[in-house]
């Protein structure tokens, strides 16, 4: 049984830069929980046999050709009360994702989902202490990103490396809705 996540992730430009904050803040506070995860918003997660793969993919990229790449801007940091710090959309890039990744949700629909999420949020860092929480939020104060979303990626567990790798590509196509059954 793998593991998988389905998310949407940010040009490699805004990875990187997002790879040197989380570098940044390790400098001040150490390790800590996504320091080596590339910059993601997470969709779901699922665990699924490696022979259904083909079936799930499938669904995946017609989910995807149907929906029109999109722009994200994210202009302020945050936190939530677990300890996560995280980089957030402007209202207007936030309730586009959300909306696309209920979409996607919806539309999976051959996919047991184990974790599920509509709150788009690029993670810095998870489960600080209140004092790392404090440090990051005085290291990082503005922020301005602006990106292109084209892809839906799946990506899988990787148990070498207690990490998600990206595995495969989903292109956003916004092609027309396939509409099933006949005209006739």
């Amino acid at each position: 049984m793998n593991k998988y996540s389905v998310v949407f992730m940010p040009d490699l430009q805004t990875i990187e830069a997002i790879k040197q904050m989380k570098l940044l803040l390790a400098q001040h506070i150490g390790w800590f929980n996504s320091k080596n995860s590339l910059a993601h918003f997470t969709i779901f997660e699922f665990f699924e046999d490696e022979n259904q793969e083909d079936k799930f993919c499938l669904q995946l990229d017609r989910i995807a050709s149907e929906i029109h790449p999109y722009k994200m801007q994210c202009d302020a940091f945050d936190w939530f009360d677990n300890g996560a710090f995280y980089i957030k959309p402007n209202t207007i890039s936030s309730t586009k994702m959300s909306e696309l990744m209920k979409l996607v949700l919806r539309e999976s629909t051959q996919i047991k989902k184990s974790i599920t999420n509509t709150n788009p949020h690029l993670s810095i860092a998870r489960r600080l202490s209140p004092e790392k929480l404090e440090i990051a939020q005085n290291l990082f104060k503005t922020i301005d990103l602006r990106f292109d979303v084209t892809n839906i990626m799946l990506r899988k567990f990787d148990e070498s490396q207690k990490q998600f790798t990206i595995y495969k590509e989903f292109p956003l196509l916004g092609k027309p809705k396939e509409i099933q059954g006949s005209l006739f």
